[in-house]
């Protein structure tokens, strides 16, 4: 491959349009409302400089793995790193324990390029409300790229050795429409995957390496009509900035015309004498200069909005422009100060770079991120919210041989109520039966009970089921479960019933259904009904409230309306169909008035958005006592 290329100002322009809309989104400029595709602009840009420069190296026999990896350490690392270590300073004094131990893990799977995995376990959709508590959400493009140029050489190296030119245009060319067709796949039947992943990604960059890989045999235009088609390529790009929004199915086509637009502008600045007119425009100096901070301004960016947000503060008026200014000036210092130094002077070869740069940067990334974990997000920081100290407070710590341990039978780290020689029932359900536990011990202690508890994720009664009935976890675990709690007279069930909306869902059906057999056996099942779920951004508001700091907000009621229950509700119709079980309401302590308070006596009961945490469980339980008698006596 011939490379007739040289710097080209105009893709400096080009990656200032993509950060300035991504930018803009994230500080809620409504002409925007899909300034996220700036983030696809980057990928296709990527994927055509990394493959121009790939391809012309190993066409002349000269390409080196380690001269490829070392690039990108000196042009992705150091910056990344300085922006991590500083934005820890304000983590550690702004975030509450939770999110401080959360945003610990995201800069170690950023240094480990698997933050978009993690986000995509942990968070699923990356506009979902908590993101404005998760300072390096924004990391998981920088993983995409990553996982992309370790994939990308190795796929290259073994098409130039077993294929000739014309066999690899029409591998990458396939590979392109089967990308395409995969993302509009995975955008419609698995969003969050489809965002955060690479396959799904894979043919934004494919376009690029596309590009890349055609670009000596692409034909020559006019300037007449490259000015038109800059143009077209400029609006691909602004078109679905400006009519995308959140709610939009992404990526799939949605993301692929700004994509095209993208490798249109890259095309019509091929040729200095006949470049468009939107090339051109793209060359102003301004543009330039924000297209070459415009890694440091994305790195930046997010986390600065977000500590704003996170205080309580609107990201609006005079606060978004103050804080679009200190960006740019963050910016303009790790580029001066950071990047270039690294690029340019700091050139040591890949041996001393790895052992004297990269390795201590991710064992000192991976010590803050122990040091964090291991005082749980350093909970003492905020005394007011005691009740926030895992620890003490969260019950898979306070109870954490009972929960995920998939333990049947081990009484004596798992028990509740009054500790006699025989047992009088066993508490089975998933994290919510674990929740629940403290909430049934104020009761089985009253109640004069001696009870067992095992509870795990995913397992409400027995296992919960995919749509075609097949389990999605281990059947030992429940089946044993199960069958042990049949021992016993009494048996307990708390799990999150909410989850449980489809009647027609196989899970649904295998619930009630196991529930009926149970009663069958002459067994007495209880049924807590879950808690009313709040919100991430009500809880946070409460828990800035309570810690004394000044507000920027007007709302002071974080009570959760206690709207009616559709008549399919499961717990609805477990009872319908077998009277004889019993249930017990933990909105009946809660609520009042149509209203569900998420305190008693100044002390929040959530853990997170749905979770209790142990002491609020305990209030619940005597404040029940008090309004509606214990339950537990009669049985």
């Amino acid at each position: 491959m011939k490379l007739n290329f040289s710097y080209r100002p105009d893709i400096d322009g080009l990656r200032s349009i993509a950060v300035l809309l991504v930018i803009f989104f994230h500080a809620n400029f409504s002409f925007v409302a899909g300034g996220y595709i700036g983030v696809d602009v980057f990928f296709v840009l990527s994927g055509f400089l990394i493959t121009l420069t790939i391809d012309k190296e190993m066409s002349a026999n000269k390409f080196s793995f380690k001269q490829f990896y070392l690039r990108r350490i000196r042009r992705i690392i150091p910056v990344l790193v300085f922006v991590m270590l500083v934005t820890t300073i304000p983590a550690y004094l702004f975030l509450f324990a939770d999110n401080f131990e959360s945003y610990s893990r995201t800069l170690l799977h950023t240094m480990l390029s698997t933050n978009n995995f993690h986000l995509w376990i942990t968070q699923r959709d990356y506009f979902a409300e908590n993101s404005d508590l998760i300072p390096f959400l924004h990391t998981w493009s920088l993983s995409v790229e990553e996982q992309f140029y370790f994939l990308w050489p190795i796929s290259l190296v073994f098409l130039h050795k077993y294929f000739n030119l014309q066999k690899r245009l029409v591998f990458v060319f396939l590979s392109l429409v089967f990308g395409i067709i995969l993302s509009v796949y995975l955008a419609h039947n698995n969003p969050g995957m489809a965002y955060f992943l690479l396959p799904a990604r894979l043919f934004e960059l494919a376009i690029g390496a596309a590009l890349a890989m055609f670009w000596d045999k692409l034909p020559e235009f006019s300037k007449g009509k490259n000015h038109l088609i800059s143009i077209v390529g400029l609006v691909l790009i602004l078109v679905p900035a400006y009519l995308l929004d959140k709610s939009s199915v992404f990526p799939g086509m949605n993301a692929f015309w700004p994509c095209l637009g993208t490798a249109m502008l890259i095309f019509t600045g091929k040729n200095r004498d006949t470049k468009g007119i939107v090339n051109t425009f793209l060359q102003n100096k301004f543009l330039v200069l924000t297209g070459l901070l415009s890694y440091s301004m994305y790195l930046w960016h997010w986390p600065l909005f977000i500590f704003i947000k996170y205080l309580g503060v609107n990201l609006e008026g005079v606060v978004r422009i103050i804080s679009l200014v200190a960006i740019f000036g963050l910016s303009y210092f790790s580029w001066r100060f950071i990047e270039q130094p690294f690029r340019i002077n700091f050139k040591y070869d890949f041996k001393k770079t790895m052992l004297y740069g990269f390795l201590p940067s991710l064992l000192l990334i991976a010590g803050i991120y122990g040091i964090i974990d291991a005082k749980d997000g350093f909970p003492e920081r905020f005394p007011e919210l005691s009740e926030f100290n895992p620890k003490t407070n969260y019950p898979n710590k306070v109870r954490k041989e009972c929960f995920d341990k998939f333990k049947v039978g081990n009484c004596e780290e798992c028990h509740l109520g009054i500790k006699k020689d025989t047992l009088d029932g066993v508490l089975i359900g998933d994290s919510f039966g674990n929740h629940t536990a403290a909430f049934l011990d104020v009761l089985a202690k009253d109640a004069g009970l001696y009870l067992h508890d095992s509870a795990a994720g995913g397992y409400p009664v027995l296992n919960n089921l995919n749509e075609d009935g097949s389990p999605t976890n281990s059947t030992e675990y429940a089946t044993e479960r199960l069958e042990y709690a049949k021992k016993f007279k009494t048996i307990f069930i708390a799990a999150n019933w909410d989850e449980q909306s489809t009647p027609d869902s196989k899970n649904y059906q295998s619930i009630v259904k196991t529930v009926g057999e149970l009663g069958k056996l002459g067994k007495k099942v209880v049924i807590f009904d879950c808690l009313r779920a709040t919100t991430e951004t009500n809880l946070h508001k409460l828990k800035l409230l309570k810690t004394g700091r000044k507000v920027y907000f007007s709302q002071r009621d974080f009570s959760i309306p206690l709207k009616p229950r559709p008549n399919s509700y499961i717990v609805y119709e477990m009872k319908r169909q077998f009277p004889s079980i019993l249930v017990i309401d933990l909105n009946d302590a809660m609520c009042k008035d149509g209203k569900c308070s998420l305190e008693i006596d100044n002390t929040i009961v959530y853990r997170n958005f749905n979770h209790l945490n142990t002491s609020g469980a305990e209030l619940i339980a005597k404040k029940y006592i008090q309004l509606k008698g214990n339950p537990l006596k009669k049985l």
